[in-house]
């Protein structure tokens, strides 16, 4: 079993355990003074991480537990890669080059793969902030009308904001393209457009989902989803005021084997314990 499949398999335990404690039942969407839905809270739209490996539907086998597809268009289930970026989604699925994740080297998640774990929400003057894994900080502006120019590249790229109704859209443009949307090597050029669509439908469920345009690696835009509807958290885990240590480099052993492999998969004499 690859390192990276039991991180998985062990994290999953995590959430899942999470999941359970899940605040249950709907009541009113809570809203602001100016009637816009408050979404302020602590939430969670991840059940396992089997998701975080592979996007679309896939059976168990051994160190990968079954998951049901997040994409939900097109109809088939299947990302519409173009044959070149296929392949190379292919190529970084290899177990030999997983040492290539950026998330192993304590880097960041791309947007959608933040889904996976808990988020706080809130509110700040006219911007929505967006906290996630990692310490991955989103600032959100709902009155920017343009986005920043070409030349400046972001990890997860210059969101921008406005009220569809209750629903929250979130256009991000300006990646840099280092991002990998799931273990298994699903990815998304510089080039690409990304609209989010956070919809409250009650109190403690908001439903999540994210449209990709990027016409240097997919054949049309597709649409994915988060494993289950984001769900407000109850104390402990949500309302803190205080935000967990997210430790990384210390004692990241697991990324001195991937590199172990990655160099043997290529000739390389290893240099690590």
């Amino acid at each position: 079993m690859s390192n990276r499949h039991l991180f998985s398999l062990f994290v999953g335990l995590v959430c899942a355990a999470s999941v359970t404690a899940l605040a249950q039942g709907g009541g009113p969407i809570p809203r602001r003074a100016d009637g816009k839905p408050n979404l302020t809270g602590n939430w969670n739209g991840g059940i396992g991480l089997s998701h975080t490996v592979i996007l679309e539907e896939h059976p168990g086998g051994f160190g990968i537990q079954a998951g049901k597809g997040l994409v939900i268009d097109p109809p088939t289930g299947v990302i519409p890669y173009q044959p070149w970026a296929l392949a190379e989604r292919n190529r970084r699925r290899d177990d030999a080059n997983a040492y290539e994740d950026p998330v192993g080297h304590c880097e960041y998640y791309d947007v959608g793969r933040m889904h996976s774990f808990a988020q706080d929400i809130f509110h700040a003057g006219d911007s929505i902030v967006i906290h996630a894994n990692q310490h991955n900080t989103r600032v959100v502006s709902l009155t920017r009308r343009e986005h920043l120019p070409q030349g400046i590249r972001l990890w997860n790229g210059d969101p921008i904001g406005h009220w569809d109704g209750d629903t929250l859209v979130v256009e991000s443009t300006n990646f840099n393209g280092r991002t990998r949307m799931a273990i298994g090597g699903d990815f998304y050029s510089p080039n690409a457009v990304l609209v989010e669509r956070f919809r409250m439908v009650d109190a403690n469920t908001i439903n999540w989902t994210m449209t990709i345009t990027d016409a240097t690696v997919f054949t049309r835009p597709w649409t994915m989803t988060s494993a289950v509807p984001m769900r407000r958290l109850p104390p402990p885990q949500g309302g803190r005021d205080f935000d967990d240590e997210d430790t990384c480099h210390e004692g990241n052993v697991p990324l001195v084997h991937l590199k172990n492999v990655y160099d043997q998969a290529r000739g390389i004499k290893p240099t690590g314990k």
